[in-house]
């Protein structure tokens, strides 16, 4: 461990307790070329970079990594919020200074990239650290830990609303990563076979 991840440690929840309905059946068991799934990618690019703890939110029955800590959402059609929140929960006796907040459908990012990401918040302070790709906005955004008491309060919108309140503090971080605006929302939009699963992660 780096001496900047030990002055500054940051988690990563990882959103995977959705039912995936347009996916056809919860992303989290969802398979890449290659064999890799869905949740296994994303801890591992997680960990890669150097979040610690990964808190993956899961529906009942889903094998979670053995480097992650498990959690499990019987709500599978819930709002993501609920999820968020179910993840800080595992994190308020942390010494964590934020969390990334991962969609499991995003599971193509790179570890540069969200490296990118956790630097910007160290170097700036700012409170959501978001990364972009070709002017668009991705995944997984920051979220440092003055703003979770804004994510337990939030009536509706979810995070997107925090991100609205506070879009005057929000520190935009361009990189050369397609993979942080990539959605794969269904079957159609999984990479071809010529993908590799140290894609994500190299």
């Amino acid at each position: 461990m780096t001496p900047a991840i030990r002055q500054s440690p940051f988690a990563c929840i990882v959103l995977a307790a959705g039912a995936g309905r347009r996916f056809g059946g919860p992303k989290a068991e969802a398979i890449l070329p290659g064999g890799v799934r869905f949740l296994d990618a994303v801890v591992s690019c997680a960990i890669a970079a150097g979040a610690d703890p990964v808190i993956a939110v899961v529906p009942s029955a889903t094998s979670v990594p053995a480097a992650a800590i498990g959690v499990v959402n019987e709500d599978a059609l819930g709002e993501q919020i609920a999820t968020v929140r179910m993840g800080l929960d595992q994190l308020e006796s942390t010494p964590v200074t934020g969390s990334l907040i991962w969609p499991v459908d995003h599971p193509l990012v790179r570890v540069e990239s969200v490296l990118a990401v956790v630097d910007g918040g160290r170097r700036t302070a700012a409170p959501i650290v978001i990364p972009t790709f070709d002017g668009r906005r991705g995944h997984p955004p920051f979220f440092g830990r003055e703003t979770w008491a804004l994510l337990r309060a939030v009536k509706s919108g979810g995070a997107r609303a925090v991100i609205r309140q506070l879009e005057s503090r929000v520190l935009e971080v361009p990189v050369q990563d397609a993979g942080v605006i990539r959605d794969i929302d269904t079957r159609a939009d999984l990479p071809d076979d010529h993908w590799r699963p140290s894609d994500a992660v190299s």
